[in-house]
This record gives C-alpha cells, structure tokens and sequence, in this order.
C-alpha cells in the first residue's frame, strides 16, 4: 500500500484546497497517472500516484490540507476497502475556486448567491454569469481572497527580511518601440514593454551576475546564477501572478513572446501550474497606467532585485545641436537588496540595461 501525501507546493502557504478528485474512490490507477487537484494561492497542481493499484479516497473535495497530509492510499486491488472518505463541516457547500473567489470580491457576489447555484465546483465564469443577476443585497463585505492572502505575506516578509533600496533612471525607448512591430510581425506574437524588456533583462546577466543572486536566509552565503531567469508580473483582474520565463539571456525573442503570451492566456483563467511560478531570480514588474510616473516593487524573497516600469511617454530634451526635439522615454527603476547591491552597481546595471534597449533584439521570421 502507497500512500499520496501533499507535497509542499511553495513557501507562501500553510494549506490548500483539494480542488477535485481525477479518479474516483475504488478506481485502479496507474503509476504516474493524475488523480488529484489541489489549488495553492496560486497554482493548480496535479498529484500523481506513484504506484498502480485501487486509488482510496482519505479527504474530501473542497477540504483545506496541509503540507505532508496523507489525501489518499494505493492498495492492493485483491485487498480489503479502506475506511470510508471523511466529510468535511458543512459539505453541503461548494467548493469555489480561488480565481472564482478573487471575481466574487470583485463583483460584490456573496456566498450565498454561489451556494445557490447547486453546483459542486464553482468556476470563475459561473460567477460572471451569476454577476448579470440583480442582487437584493445593497452591503457587501468581502475578505481578502487566497491569491491576494499569499501576496500579503510575501509583501510582509520582504519588507521584515530585506532591506531594500532604490534607484531609478530615464531610459530612451523610442527605439526599441520602433522597432516592435516589425519584431511583432516577424514572430508572429505580441512585441511590447514586457518582451523587450525580458529580452534586455536576459542580455545583462552575464555583466551583471550580482543582481540575479540568491542570498542565504542567514545572509552569509551568495549565490550566483547560472542563468537569467526573469519572473513578470500579471494582473488581469483575477489577481496577481509572477510567471517566469526561463533562460531569458539565451530565449530568442519568439520564445519570450511565446511564452508571456501563454502566460496571460493562463492569469485570465488563474490556472497557473507551479511550475509556471517558480524559480525566478530577478522580477519585472510593470505599471503602464499612463498616470503613474514612478513605481518602487518589493524584492522578492529569495532574489535580490527587482526591475520596474513604468508606460512611455514624450519628452523635450536638447539635442546635440542645443535645439528643442521630442524623444519616447519611461522610467526604470531597481529596488534591490542593500546587503548584495549598492548604489554603484545599481546604476550599472540601469545603464546597461538602457544599452541594451537601444539595439532591440533582431528576430528573422520563422
């Protein structure tokens, strides 16, 4: 008999939620097949048998488990069944997901309203059909909802184990703007911001190792990159989300755009598996409002730097000649941990960043 216990899926969180069973109690299973789905704060997970056998259900749908629980058993096919699947509290309740919660809150839809839709599983689009439906409640209250919980805390350690500090720099874009829609075409996938900025994050690694290291939580030890791995920031209203892109200083700009592009399809529906969300060494974070002109992002556990950038806007400058002329700008800003980084290298490392996006990267049609 194996057991299927609950990995530790990501350091933000003390429990989850067993969002579905894949097989159902009593079915045979084989090795490495899918039987289970269990939702972080930000990712949905498969969990796999190791072994084959009868699966026995031990923990019910819609039922918070912790790290290392036991949710189910292998046995023997030829064995005796297991102890009944035990109930949870008011299981008459549906389990709502977490992007679904993050719409609830949005739209001011209670719980009520949910349960009764009858429905097992309720889904982010159940609640924006549900939304069209008047509601008889004028006061709302809502709690935070898992995704935004998980941002508190990560917010709440960075600012209690880093400290951090922060220089900005007015980068020229003109060029690398001008560029993007031939690079859009040639790779057939959206060119913005975030893909040149990925790209030139990616090109700056090899001068630059310190601000893609990993410091131990002792402070001690630090440890080099061997590789840009850049997490991007997406908020498409169903909360916010770091997906990486791996290998940003070696990725062809198609594979930058392919994969940012991926990533947004998946924040729409908040399905990020965990693997889409780990293993970032540096974070850009982007704040194209047209309004906001400086913006200062938290380092992130485990990182030292984190790059933010703000929507391009014209502006007068002198030129070489001492005449008036209109260039496209943003500004860039490193927040970055103290202990690693200082000031010094911050502005090399803004500096080299703004090389890199005067020469744009070159794509050939594929």
């Amino acid at each position: 008999m194996a057991e299927i216990a609950v990995p530790k899926l990501n350091t933000n969180d003390d429990s989850y939620l067993l969002l579905a069973w894949l097989a159902p109690d009593g079915q045979a299973v084989a090795a490495g097949a899918p039987v289970a789905e269990v939702e972080t704060s930000k990712a949905v997970e498969e969990l796999t048998a190791a072994t084959s056998g009868v699966l026995r259900h031990r923990a019910a749908t819609g039922t918070e488990i912790a790290p290392g629980q036991v949710i189910a058993l292998v046995d023997d096919p030829a064995g005796p069944a297991g102890a009944p699947v035990p109930q949870p509290a008011g299981g008459d309740g549906p389990t709502i997901t977490a992007p679904a919660r993050a719409r609830m809150a949005e739209l001011g839809v209670t719980e009520e309203r949910v349960s009764a839709l009858g429905r097992p599983i309720v889904r982010r689009a159940d609640i924006d059909a549900l939304a069209a439906v008047p509601s008889t409640v004028d006061e709302r209250s809502a709690g935070l909802s898992r995704n935004q919980r998980a941002v508190a805390r990560t917010v709440a350690r960075s600012a209690a184990t880093i400290p951090a500090a922060y220089t900005a720099m007015t980068v020229d874009v003109g060029a690398a703007l001008d560029q993007a829609p031939h690079l859009a075409r040639a790779v057939r996938r959206p060119v913005g911001l975030a893909e040149l900025f990925v790209a030139a994050i990616g090109s700056v690694h090899a001068g630059q190792p310190m601000c893609f290291a990993r410091l131990d939580d002792d402070g001690s030890t630090l440890h080099p990159a061997g590789a840009a791995h850049v997490g991007v920031t997406v908020d498409l209203g169903e909360g916010l989300y770091v997906p990486v892109v791996r290998d940003a200083g070696t990725a062809t700009l198609a594979e930058i755009a392919r994969t940012l592009t991926r990533h947004r399809v998946t924040a729409a529906g908040g399905t990020f598996r965990q693997s889409d969300l780990d293993g970032a060494n540096i974070t850009l974070t982007l704040h194209l409002d047209a309004h906001v002109s400086l913006a200062i992002p938290i380092v992130y556990p485990g990182q030292t730097c984190a790059v933010a950038v703000t929507a391009p806007r014209l502006e007068l400058y002198l030129d070489g000649d001492g005449r008036p002329a209109t260039r496209t700008v943003t500004q860039v800003g490193l927040a970055y941990d103290h202990r690693v980084i200082n000031g010094r290298e911050a502005a090399q490392f803004l500096a080299a960043l703004a090389q890199a996006l005067q020469l744009p990267p070159q794509e050939e049609p594929r």
